[in-house]
C-alpha cells in the first residue's frame, strides 16, 4: 500500500513537472519590426524596435502608486499587461518565422511625490560646526591665498554681461566699481560659509536636486584670491541676482550649494560694503 501510493505520488509530481515544462507565453503577432505601447490611456506610437541583439528584450515600468496598464499594439494584434512594482511578465512577438522574447518588469518610481518632497528637504540650508577654522582654511585656494578681496565689477561701456575681470593675473581696475580685502577673521566667516553651511542630509534619498539656480546667469560680484607676487590665481565668479556662480578651475572647492546659500554670501558682502550686485531688486 506505502510502495503504490509512492508510485502515484512520484507519477503526479512528474506530470506536474512535465506541464510545467510544456507552459507556453503569450504571442503577440505582428508583421512589422516596430509595435506601439500604450500606459493606461497614453499612446507611445512606434516606441518599442524588434531586435535579435537581446536575448530578452526588457520593458521596465516605473510605477509610482497605481498598477499601470502596458498594451502592446502591432498592425495584427494586441496584448495587455496590469503591471504592479515586482511584477514580471513575458511574452513572445511573432513576425513571420521570426520570435522575440519580450519582458515588462514593474520596478518603483524613482520621481515620485514623497521622493520629490525629500529632495526639497535636502535642498534647504544646514548650518553646522563640522569644520574648525584651521580645517575650513586648509581647503585650497585658502591655504594658498596671500590676499584674498571681494569685488564688484561692471564695464558702462558695454551693452553686454561681462566676465570677472582677470587677464594675465591682473584684475582690470577700469571695470571694477568695489574692492574690499578680508582680514582674517572675514576670511574664517567666508569659509565658515563655504564649508559648514550645506544641504540638510535626508536618509533614503532617492536623487539630489541638482539645479539651484535660474536660467539667466550675469555676474556682478566675484571673490579673488592672489599669490605672494600680487596675481590673482584663482577666483569664484558670482550672480546673486540669479543664484548661480563660477569657479576659475576645478581644483577651487566652495562646498555644498543650497537653497539659501547665496543669500546667506550677499549678506557677507553687504556687510563687508559691498553694494553694486548685492542690493535686492524690489522683485528679487
Amino acid at each position: 500500500m506505502i510502495k503504490s501510493t509512492y508510485l502515484i505520488l512520484l507519477v503526479c509530481i512528474t506530470i506536474n513537472v512535465y506541464g510545467q515544462k510544456k507552459q507556453t507565453l503569450p504571442i503577440l503577432k505582428s508583421n512589422t519590426d516596430t509595435l506601439d505601447i500604450k500606459a493606461d490611456n497614453y499612446l507611445n506610437e512606434q516606441s518599442w524596435v524588434l531586435s535579435f541583439k537581446k536575448k530578452i528584450d526588457v520593458l521596465e515600468v516605473r510605477i509610482e502608486d497605481n498598477p499601470i496598464k502596458i498594451t502592446f499594439i502591432s498592425t495584427l494584434d494586441s496584448i495587455s499587461f496590469v503591471v504592479k512594482v515586482g511584477d514580471q511578465h513575458d511574452f513572445f512577438i511573432l513576425n513571420g518565422i521570426k520570435k522575440f522574447h519580450a519582458r515588462i518588469k514593474g520596478v518603483p518610481a524613482l520621481f515620485t511625490r514623497k521622493n520629490d518632497s525629500l529632495a526639497d528637504v535636502n535642498i534647504q540650508c544646514l548650518k553646522t560646526d563640522l569644520f574648525s577654522v584651521t580645517e575650513r582654511n586648509k581647503n585650497y585656494p585658502f591655504n594658498k591665498a596671500k590676499r584674498i578681496e571681494l569685488i564688484s565689477f561692471d564695464d558702462p561701456n558695454s551693452d553686454f554681461t561681462i566676465p570677472l575681470p582677470v587677464k594675465k593675473g591682473k584684475l582690470d581696475q577700469s571695470k571694477i566699481r568695489e574692492q574690499k580685502t578680508l582680514a582674517i577673521n572675514q576670511i574664517n566667516e567666508l569659509t565658515n560659509i563655504f564649508y559648514n553651511i550645506g544641504r540638510t542630509p535626508v536618509p533614503h534619498l532617492a536623487y539630489k536636486a541638482v539645479d539651484i539656480g535660474a536660467s539667466c546667469y550675469e555676474p556682478r560680484n566675484g571673490i579673488v584670491f592672489f599669490d605672494s607676487n600680487d596675481r590673482v590665481f584663482e577666483y569664484v565668479e558670482i550672480c546673486f541676482g540669479c543664484r548661480r556662480s563660477r569657479v576659475s578651475s576645478k581644483r577651487v572647492k566652495v562646498g555644498d550649494e543650497c537653497e539659501q546659500k547665496h543669500d546667506i554670501l550677499r549678506d557677507f558682502f553687504l556687510e563687508q560694503g559691498l553694494k553694486f550686485g548685492t542690493v535686492r531688486d524690489p522683485i528679487d
